[in-house]
């Protein structure tokens, strides 16, 4: 073989070494080490473009930014008390069928397409587990969220979490009526 072709070999071997390195997000090994090497000890962490972001976050002040929802509970109550009870009765229903109806269903049993598809079982608003539950503590689980609860608190007002809270506590007693035929659905215990 001629210097030439050892060459182009050679040259097409550290191609192909140096293109198979590049399609892993993995620069971790032998390959980063001779870089390193190569450089002189070059590290892209070690620029200063890099070190300030490595700090953790310093802490937030207390009172800056709200963690609990209960400034946003005394905004609802201030809100509901100017209303009289027949709108708290009429938006509470609005309110409850325009944000809750679709994974609660009508009488808060989650038998609706949307509730029936969970593989989580999404609580039965109807039982007294959940009926005894103060609205400060339901409040929060619709505004911040929980287990299987998205959070609405960027969705919702207060005064809308409330409402749908007061047509939660009507559904006490409500029958249950699955959304798919009973043969398709298993019963609710």
């Amino acid at each position: 073989m001629t210097r030439r072709l050892v060459f182009r070999v050679a040259l097409a071997a550290l191609a192909a070494f140096l293109l198979a390195g590049c399609g892993s997000y993995d620069w971790l090994g032998p390959m980063e080490r001779s870089f390193r090497t190569l450089f002189d000890g070059w590290d892209m962490w070690a620029t200063e473009s890099v070190r300030p972001y490595e700090e953790p976050m310093p802490p937030t002040p207390p009172g800056i930014v709200p963690t609990t929802g209960a400034y946003r509970y005394e905004q609802g109550l201030a809100a509901m008390q100017k209303l009289d009870e027949a709108a708290i009765k009429a938006r509470a229903e609005k309110t409850y069928g325009y944000y809750c109806y679709h994974c609660h269903g009508k009488n808060g049993d989650g038998r609706i397409i949307v509730g029936e598809s969970f593989d989580v079982r999404l609580p039965d608003l109807r039982n007294a587990q959940t009926q005894a539950k103060n609205d400060r503590e339901l409040f929060g689980q619709i505004a911040f969220g929980s287990a299987n609860m998205v959070p609405l608190r960027d969705t919702l007002t207060p005064l809308e979490i409330l409402l749908a809270l007061q047509h939660v506590r009507t559904l006490a007693g409500a029958p249950s009526t699955p959304y798919f035929a009973p043969k398709y659905v298993e019963p609710l215990k």
